[in-house]
């Protein structure tokens, strides 16, 4: 075997970390640690620093806050990272090995199944990089090993998502599925090798390389519309070569070993805590409108019940930890509640004596307001209520009194809220890059933006892939039949808590009702992909929600808006790029200008708040001030919640005693829901 030897650092297992180096120059310089490039040595590692990488990058980065699927309380104001850590983590701990191991591959006859993992896993860390940054350094990124340079060019983003599309049509075309050459695949492969670590299966990476080349083919289309339409009709000439089981999604898994193979979260959140403050990442109240307007029962895949947390598999809720209840409005007959005992406030009526002898008491109506709990209790997206410069408006009809509208989700318990499932954070968590939905939804987006058929089976499918992925086929039928999801037709949601949102889903029309109806299926399948959540809103604004809202929180990112800001839309370059590639750096300034469709000159224009060319204008941005900014009075309606137990008083008791299986409507209450009655609203005759 012919040997290369390439100045780069030493990677000799899968479990090996490697530190990073602080300047991206620096992969530019000649190293002084050897070792034989290998695919079976090299990439495992590769993997999983990708692996911990998009877990640092979803709670670090933010992406959970920017994709919506989630919160954490302690990010509660923009931030601008330096880039640095992120740029070096790419190239110096991911690429530069992908790198020496593609040249290795690219000239040796029999290791074509090699060359076109190394290649595919390559234009995936470019596809990242491009999402976050723009244009970044990619055909001058690295060099050969003999040659160091210090000035190397940004590719724009044009020129970054034509190379990647050109390499991922190669590597596909490069697998040798039927006949490989001995040893031109891994042994053991912890993407799809058998049971997660055996040798790879080939079939499986074509259709994740040809799936990839789909989804950035249609996340280019506002680069270059025919660039996208060239390589999406193309790729979907075979569609036998796209993902389209679930046992040929693309997903990487960690392992069980605390100290070397535990999930970035596990790290992060649960390794050595003793305690629980809240710091853990909960279920988004704008995601899950969604789940809660359309009966969705992948809620119950995704997110914890309330006083119900799960860390690692163990149960954390302490005993006697208060719940969580919500205010709502009953009506019931007043007749059986019409007593004349002032202590007893439920059965109590002010007016007994002549309710008793006008003969209208039969007639007769309360409205209640009562607490009970509810299973599910998202986050919101801020650790605020109110803005700014924002109050709570008044009860109407209390006034006099002083009585306002408050904060629904106001919890007892740090434990009150639903967070995120324990399968997407535990010490072996999964990690989704591209699933047999995700294949679906983007060839439904083809097929409406191209003019292919099959649009309606391709988005029936999507849903149908995602249902089983998660185990609720048996629920598919009931879930389709809902308007909003049935094909061409419109869906009536929730609003948000505040009335500043509503998980309408607009599916009855042309071409962008439709599209509309893809985008947000696929947003709902891919929870916790927070790369592509953040994506797919960016380059569709499909989705529009509000803005992230603060009360004068400080933020070191420049341009921020004391008030309210729209999340990140793209991540600074790092801070030392001024300096060590001037000329270069300033000229991905000017390439970002001229592609994006909303630009700020904030912090000379490599800002946060900048578009990047792939994406859409945001067009909820012209009217911003005027929805948000300055003084505003909120009204609250919980519509997610409210007469979650029946209609009426009587349907709620009737309810809790099937539930309970008790005959008392009191002890059928408190037990089913932690019931309590509060006051008696109004007695009225209908």
């Amino acid at each position: 075997m012919k040997k290369k030897y390439y100045f780069i650092l030493a990677i000799t297992s899968f479990l090996f970390f490697l530190s990073c180096t602080k300047n991206f120059e620096k992969l530019n310089t000649n190293e002084t640690k050897y070792y034989e490039v290998d695919l079976n040595t090299v990439f495992p590692g590769t993997l999983y620093r990708t692996m911990d990488l998009i877990g640092e990058l979803n709670i670090q980065g933010r992406l959970l806050t920017f994709s919506r699927y989630g919160v954490l309380q302690f990010h509660a104001s923009p931030a601008q990272d330096m880039g640095d850590n992120y740029f070096n983590k790419f190239y110096i701990g991911i690429i530069r090995d992908l790198d020496r191991l593609e040249a290795e591959y690219s000239d040796r006859e029999g290791f074509e199944n090699r060359l076109a993992i190394v290649k595919t896993w390559k234009v995936y860390m470019y596809y990242i990089m491009a999402s976050m940054y723009g244009g970044v350094p990619m055909s001058e990124a690295i060099t050969d090993g003999t040659v160091g340079i210090r000035e190397y060019k940004y590719d724009t983003e044009e020129e970054m998502y034509t190379l990647m599309l050109e390499q991922l049509k190669e590597a596909g075309n490069l697998y040798n599925i039927s006949n490989p050459a001995l040893g031109d695949y891994m042994e053991t492969d912890p993407v799809f090798g058998s049971g997660g670590g055996g040798r790879s299966d080939l079939s499986k990476w074509q259709k994740f390389t040809n799936t990839l080349r789909l989804n950035i083919a249609m996340h280019s289309q506002n680069i270059s519309m025919e660039l996208s339409k060239a390589h999406a009709i193309d790729v979907m000439k075979d569609e036998t070569k796209l993902i389209s089981s679930i046992t040929e999604m693309a997903k990487i898994q960690w392992g069980k070993d605390v100290d070397l193979s535990s999930s970035y979260y596990f790290k992060r959140f649960i390794k050595g805590q003793t305690s629980f403050d809240g710091g853990y990442p909960g279920l988004n109240e704008y995601f899950a409108l969604y789940l809660f307007s359309y009966k969705d029962p992948r809620l119950a895949s995704y997110a914890q019940k309330s006083n119900e947390l799960i860390m690692n598999g163990v149960a954390k809720t302490p005993n006697n930890t208060p719940p969580f209840l919500f205010t709502d409005t009953l009506v019931r007959r007043h007749a059986a509640f019409c007593g004349n005992d002032i202590s007893d406030q439920e059965h109590y009526c002010p007016d007994h004596e002549t309710h008793q002898l006008d003969g209208l008491n039969e007639q007769r109506l309360d409205s209640i307001l009562v607490n009970y709990t509810m299973p599910y209790v998202p986050m919101p997206q801020e650790g605020i209520g109110l803005a700014a410069g924002w109050e709570w408006e008044f009860v109407p009809g209390r006034e006099g009194q002083g009585i306002r509208y408050n904060d629904p989700l106001n919890r007892s318990s740090p434990y009150n809220s639903s967070y995120i499932h324990d399968d997407f954070l535990k010490e072996d968590a999964s990690i989704v890059l591209l699933s047999w939905a995700d294949a679906c939804f983007l060839k439904a987006e083809a097929a409406v933006l191209f003019g292919l058929p099959g649009a309606q089976s391709y988005y029936e499918e999507g849903i149908k892939a995602s249902f089983e992925q998660y185990g609720h086929s048996s629920e598919l039928s009931e879930y389709m039949e809902q308007n909003g999801i049935k094909w061409n037709t419109d869906g009536m949601g929730y609003s948000d808590r505040r009335l500043l949102y509503k998980a309408n889903i607009n599916g009855k029309g042309g071409n962008e009702n439709h599209l509309e109806q893809i985008y947000k299926q696929r947003y709902i399948a891919d929870f916790f992909n927070c790369l592509e959540g953040w994506n797919l809103e960016r380059r569709t604004r499909a989705l529009r929600f509000p803005p992230f809202f603060l009360n004068g929180q400080s933020s070191d990112a420049e341009g921020y808006n004391p008030v309210y800001n729209y999340w990140n839309e793209r991540f600074i370059y790092p801070i030392s790029e001024e300096n060590k590639n001037k000329e270069a750096y300033y000229k991905a300034i000017e390439n970002l200008k001229t592609v994006s469709p909303h630009f700020r000159n904030d912090r000379w224009g490599d800002n946060i708040f900048t578009s990047l060319g792939f994406s859409k204008l945001n067009p909820d941005l012209i009217n911003a001030d005027i929805l948000y900014g300055g003084n505003k009075r909120i009204r609250t309606s919980a519509q997610y919640f409210a007469k979650k137990y029946g209609k009426d008083y009587d349907e709620v008791v009737k309810n809790a005693k099937q539930l309970t299986g008790e005959t008392n409507d009191k002890e059928a209450l408190v037990k089913a829901y932690k019931y309590q009655f509060r006051e008696l609203w109004s007695t009225f005759l209908p």
